[in-house]
């Protein structure tokens, strides 16, 4: 099919709703700019001055996301003497941390919308240790949370490294 031929097709609420599919999108937009810019973080804290040297991108590009918090966590510690903002990293890490938890809940998990109570429903399993299985109702506004700590996140790693406070979005004019 061509471009325009899939343009004109109605996708139209399929497979969730718009808004619900919009706010996953916005996770995970907001999802790659972070772990992409934690990337140059680590890259900038441990002295690859270029952003785009190579080195800094090959020794992360195939860490997992917990293994790049342990990174920015030995790299700020190692570093915090002689920059004294780097002290503070370990809130930074929780938040980081909780970010992750809140994108792979629904980045992990598939949704349905539901026809009989006309709610999007989220079935959660986990097999560690024990089988723990479920289906969770999911609000637009849920959605909307994890973006919005992911954002919060990002601008948390912001201030701790680059040392420039920014507000989240929402709170500017």
């Amino acid at each position: 099919m061509k471009n325009d031929e899939v343009l004109t097709l109605n996708f139209d609420g399929w497979p969730l709703p718009d808004g619900c599919l919009l706010e996953l999108g916005r996770v995970a937009a907001l999802w790659a700019s972070l772990e992409s810019f934690l990337n140059l973080c680590i890259g900038k804290l441990a002295g690859f001055n270029e952003l785009n040297d190579p080195k800094a991108f090959i020794l992360v590009a195939h860490s997992s996301f917990p293994q790049r918090l342990d990174i920015l966590g030995a790299l700020c510690e190692h570093l915090a003497n002689e920059s004294p903002n780097l002290k503070g990293y370990a809130p930074v890490i929780r938040q980081l941390r909780q970010a992750q938890k809140l994108r792979n809940d629904f980045m992990h998990y598939g949704m349905s919308s539901n026809p009989d109570s006309g709610h999007i429903e989220m079935a959660k399993g986990t097999a560690r240790g024990t089988l723990k299985v479920g289906v969770e109702k999911v609000d637009v506004a849920d959605l909307r949370r994890a973006s919005m700590a992911i954002h919060e996140a990002q601008l948390a790693l912001y201030k701790l490294v680059l040392r420039r406070d920014i507000p989240p979005v929402w709170s500017r004019r």
